[in-house]
């Protein structure tokens, strides 16, 4: 990475526009920490669902078709940087709502950036290193279109029957006409995971969700999201969220 070029800054939401439209250059790459708030960002063919606690990527390109719709109002830290390293060139979001390290190396590299003491550029360099090792674990990866469109109607599938009771993990490769070896394979490489670990991803963001409105038990919500075991959906989102689920929902 050559360097963290241009400007980190937070965005006050509340003295913009609903609807706020960018580009059609975006001459940096660019990483949002969505801090408070609810939007969805609109990029090329990418739709990106941004609430408290995500991280969205966007490439940087000569052409883009960019714009934002705000739900609710809020603020972000945006991360404007440049390198001559290869980076995804699609748009994607990270979902680190259960990594609160995310969020303090974000406001931490932010507090020093506006210091503007120099002696401090390489620590915020050090701090987007910590980032960057962090969104990695969580990032989805790049497949050729072909092979992403060969896996979109299994991915589509597992997305619309993620809260079943039962789940066959073995009718996505056949809907792709593919083997589920070759399915699975194609699916690590984009998703950074496992089908099955996907379909779990989705069930406790849900879960987390469904908690933070305060309208259910916690029995309730492991049912929504398809366990049967309420217990075995409590020992999952402790493991990812680092708290039982009813401590969850009354923070």
């Amino acid at each position: 990475m050559d360097d963290i070029r241009s400007v980190v800054y937070v965005v006050p939401l509340q003295v913009h526009r609903k609807r706020m439209v960018y580009g059609p250059k975006m001459p940096t790459y660019e990483l949002v920490y969505k801090i408070s708030g609810e939007s969805v960002t609109h990029f090329n063919e990418k739709t990106l669902h941004n609430l408290p606690g995500t991280v969205e990527y966007l490439p940087k390109c000569e052409k883009a078709d960019y714009y934002v719709e705000r739900k609710e109002l809020g603020d972000c830290i945006d991360i404007h940087f440049d390198t001559a390293q290869p980076m995804p060139r699609e748009a994607f979001r990270v979902d680190c709502r259960g990594n609160k390290r995310v969020g303090e190396l974000f406001s931490r590299l932010y507090h020093l950036w506006i210091g503007k003491q120099d002696a401090d550029y390489y620590k915020c360099l050090a701090l987007f290193y910590e980032i960057l090792s962090e969104l990695s674990q969580g990032e989805e990866g790049y497949l050729p279109g072909e092979q992403e469109r060969k896996i979109l109607p299994g991915v589509t599938y597992l997305q619309k029957h993620a809260f079943d009771r039962k789940v066959d993990y073995y009718q996505p490769a056949k809907l792709c006409n593919i083997c589920y070896t070759y399915f699975k394979r194609l699916f690590l490489t984009k998703y950074g995971m496992t089908p099955i670990h996907y379909v779990t991803k989705l069930r406790l963001e849900r879960g987390a969700e469904l908690l933070e409105t305060g309208q259910y038990s916690v029995t309730e919500v492991a049912e929504l999201c398809g366990y049967e075991n309420v217990y075995y959906f409590s020992r999952k989102f402790r493991e990812v969220y680092g708290v039982p689920p009813g401590q969850y929902a009354k923070q």
